[in-house]
């Protein structure tokens, strides 16, 4: 997998309304579709790597979790985007103390790299929040800050984006797609 794409999730690709995991609340975010299609037509592969501080956080279980993340891919790929796997550190240093794979760490990035066989220093990382894009620069990646104004960024990212459409529109104008 030579093309990839690291995504955050909630705040990127659904919408944050803060510890996502009702089926109910599931709602995917303009442009996410129309930039996933674009990037994916043009040879991309995706990855989603995020953070779920409210399974340390006892707000809920590994089986809510996975139902919302089992929905969520299903009505991306009922249009026709693809997702490659989904992974997800469940701590939070306040609770389980630190960890390898809470972003802006690597160890999901590193996990996915031997699973599916790419270099994370050729990714192309997109998130709304400074762990995104810290793990980008930690991976020695490209970096895309969605500026949706929910959260204060402090890490200047190596572009900023309204949404996943936008992005790709910025990357092939760079010249970099």
């Amino acid at each position: 997998m030579r093309k990839v794409i690291i995504l955050d999730r909630d705040g990127t690709i659904n919408r944050d309304t803060g510890y996502v995991h009702k089926i109910k609340d599931l709602e995917i975010l303009p442009g996410v579709i129309e930039g996933l299609k674009k990037f994916q037509n043009a040879g991309f592969r995706f990855v989603v790597v995020t953070n779920q501080a409210g399974l340390a956080k006892k707000v809920f279980a590994n089986a809510d979790l996975d139902r919302f993340q089992d929905k969520l891919l299903k009505r991306l790929k009922i249009k026709g985007v693809k997702i490659e796997k989904i992974y997800h550190c469940p701590h939070h240093p306040e609770v389980t103390g630190n960890c390898e794979c809470r972003k802006p760490n690597v160890g999901l990035v590193r996990l996915a790299e031997k699973e599916f066989g790419f270099d994370a220093s050729s990714a192309i990382f997109i998130g709304d929040k400074d762990s995104d894009i810290q793990l980008g620069k930690n991976c020695g990646g490209l970096t895309i800050l969605l500026k949706n104004n929910q959260y204060p960024s402090s890490i200047k990212a190596d572009f900023e984006a309204e949404n996943l459409d936008s992005a790709f529109d910025i990357l092939k104008t760079s010249k970099l797609i």
